[in-house]
């Protein structure tokens, strides 16, 4: 059954709220076995048999989400290299939120973008309140990009941001939000600062 969503996010104005995928990794091992002894005493010398060296159990790796690769594109500073870096800021966005990792986003964060803000204050909570997040896997269509506007020197792009169906459970399991798929119309507006791309806007898409 659908709840209302408990994260009043600006993810549900632009590109639905994700959070924290809890993952967790243990390890297996054994202790060695003893050796085989001789059960009953003889004349003849008593041999033991070799045992063999028990082999240790691999211990599994943990899992979770991969920090996205920055794009070489992103070094190029025209509309190509903006919307390169528009798209690794929506990639970083779903990993941002899943694991409460937001130094990447941060740095790509200009302080006018209040959706970048808001985004960054809700993966700290979601990582405060420990709870967990299935699904809502988000993909990026670059619909049209502009070049460079003069007036501001910001780089426009209308962007279309697709998340499969998620939910959000609680500490103890219980579901407290959940929503289908979607797909987001926005419009995004990359700048330059100190020599990186950062975004300084996202809004929706004007019509």
């Amino acid at each position: 059954m659908a709840r209302t969503p408990r994260h009043h996010s600006p993810l549900r104005r632009l590109v639905p709220a994700l959070v924290v995928l809890g993952l967790l990794a243990g390890c297996t091992g054994g202790d060695p076995e003893p050796e085989a002894q001789a059960s009953e005493p003889s004349s003849a010398p008593v041999t033991t048999a070799p045992s063999e060296e028990p082999t240790p159990s691999p211990s599994p790796s943990p899992t979770g989400p991969t920090k996205p690769e920055r794009p070489a594109a992103m070094d190029k500073k025209n509309a190509e290299g903006a919307a390169a870096a528009a798209e690794h800021f929506i990639e970083l966005y779903d990993y941002t939120l899943k694991t409460g990792d937001t130094e990447a986003l941060r740095t790509m964060s200009h302080r006018s973008c209040g959706f970048c803000d808001e985004t960054l204050a809700e993966a700290e909570s979601i990582q405060t309140k420990g709870e967990t997040y299935e699904g809502g896997e988000l993909s990026f269509s670059l619909i049209e990009s502009f070049q460079r506007d003069p007036v501001t020197g910001l780089f426009p792009m209308d962007v279309d941001v697709r998340q499969a169906p998620a939910s959000i459970a609680s500490r103890s399991g219980e579901v407290v939000w959940e929503q289908g798929a979607t797909t987001t119309e926005a419009r995004i507006e990359m700048g330059r600062r100190d020599g990186t791309w950062v975004v300084v806007e996202i809004a929706g898409r004007p019509k």
